[in-house]
């Protein structure tokens, strides 16, 4: 029960102790057969993709232009997990943005969010 005694307390994370807490991976990491549809440096647009319930898909980046970042290796998909569909692991993506080409701004700024690959496709 939340309400028995005060929340537990993590041992703290040291500076060299990060790099092998990362190379673990998340416990959503999952093996898919599928290679990666993307990889760095490849131009990608998200779709405009309107689920019903829940998806990881910020409204604000529906039919933009980036490029992948970053590549996560695939993780439980949670827009399927969320609604009993099962874990349906998707692969993971940071993708860069310019917010010029986001929000219309003249800047030279740029913000990047992870997306699965079912957000994205080729422009």
């Amino acid at each position: 029960h939340m309400l028995d005694g005060p929340p537990k307390a993590l041992p703290r994370l040291e500076a060299q102790n990060v790099a092998p807490v990362l190379a673990k991976g998340s416990a959503y990491n999952r093996d898919v057969a599928p290679a990666p549809q993307f990889k760095i440096g490849d131009r990608v647009r998200v779709r405009n993709l309107q689920p019903m319930g829940h998806t990881r898909l910020p409204g604000y980046l529906r039919g933009k232009t980036g490029a992948i970042a970053l590549y996560h290796k695939a993780h439980v998909f949670p827009d399927s997990n969320a609604h009993g569909g099962g874990e349906n692991p998707q692969h993971l993506y940071a993708v860069r943005f310019f917010a010029r080409d986001v929000f219309g701004r003249n800047t030279d700024d740029v913000l990047q969010a992870d997306l699965f690959e079912p957000y994205l496709e080729a422009p």
